[in-house]
Formats: C-alpha cells, structure tokens, sequence
C-alpha cells in the first residue's frame, strides 16, 4: 500500500483510506444528484456539528456522574467515621 512508503501505522492508514472513500462516494453521489459544493460542506459542517454536540453532551455526563460519585464516596467515608467515633 502507498501509505507503507509514507511509514504510516496501519491503523492510520485505515482510517486515512476510509476518510478518502467515504469522501470519494460523497463526491460522487453529489455530482450524480446535482448537489452544489456549498450544499455539501453545509450538510458536512451540519453533521460535524452534531457529532460534536453528542461527544461534548457525553462528556458533561461523564462528569457528572463522576463528581456525584466522588461526593457519595466523601459523604459515606464522612458518615461512617462519625460511626467510629462515637464508640
């Protein structure tokens, strides 16, 4: 493969081959159906975006899962060294 000669790892390689077919069918399709370049980057920039907003909307659940568990931890340890001390 050309990208051997490029001393690129497989895995990038992948994704860098997949990235140019997926985008050689877009083009494709959209020269077929008469789709306008600025209708395509639209309908990308579109997708880009919503992919973004569901990564960033994980992450800030991720956190939130993560802080209230660290707060449950810290008020369990809280509750049972009150338990201690009173014996």
């Amino acid at each position: 493969m050309i990208f051997s000669l490029l001393k690129i790892r497989k895995k990038t390689s992948a994704v860098i081959t997949g990235i140019l077919i997926g985008a050689a069918c877009l083009w494709g399709i959209a020269m077929w159906q008469d789709i306008s370049p600025s209708q395509l980057f639209s309908l990308f920039l579109g997708s880009f975006a919503f992919i973004f907003g569901i990564m960033l909307l994980a992450l800030v659940v991720i956190l939130i899962l993560k802080l209230a568990r660290r707060l449950l931890a810290a008020a369990i340890d809280r509750a049972e060294s009150d338990d201690d001390s009173e014996w």
